[in-house]
């Protein structure tokens, strides 16, 4: 006697589930983090001597123009060097019609960079929507 209503609370599920994914879609894809500007292979670990480490990623259909696109520098865990999760820098871009590509880059701290593990967090209008992670080792 239950089976139907099993089935209807599946289909709502589903239902609720794919409408949720597809506002939540990742926005971003070929997300590279290198040394290199526009490297064609992403690394997942850096020298605290790094000079300069580089981040692109291409946008997808999820992102339409007029959207505001944010782009976060967090160290997760520096051993100490700042509090867990702290935000180093950002930068925002305005999305226009025009605009398949974002790219940043963070340069050196003068001691350099400290051991630790950082990510990348890419928000669509204040909504967090992909992160890459990587260390320093």
């Amino acid at each position: 006697m239950h089976r139907p209503q099993q089935l209807l609370f599946a289909l709502t599920f589903t239902a609720m589930t794919a409408v949720s994914s597809s506002v939540w879609a990742a926005g971003f894809e070929n997300i590279i983090v290198s040394t290199e500007k526009d490297a064609d292979t992403t690394q997942d670990s850096f020298a605290p001597d790094t000079p300069k480490i580089f981040v692109s990623a291409d946008l997808t259909e999820d992102v339409p123009a007029g959207s505001k696109v944010n782009i976060a520098w967090i160290s997760v865990d520096s051993g100490g060097a700042a509090p867990p999760n702290y935000k180093i820098d950002e930068v925002n871009l305005d999305i226009t019609s025009t605009i398949n590509h974002v790219d940043s880059a963070l340069t050196k701290p003068n001691s350099g960079w400290p051991v630790g593990t950082y990510k990348i967090e890419f928000s669509v209008d204040g909504k967090p929507m992909e992160s890459v992670g990587f260390a320093v080792k």
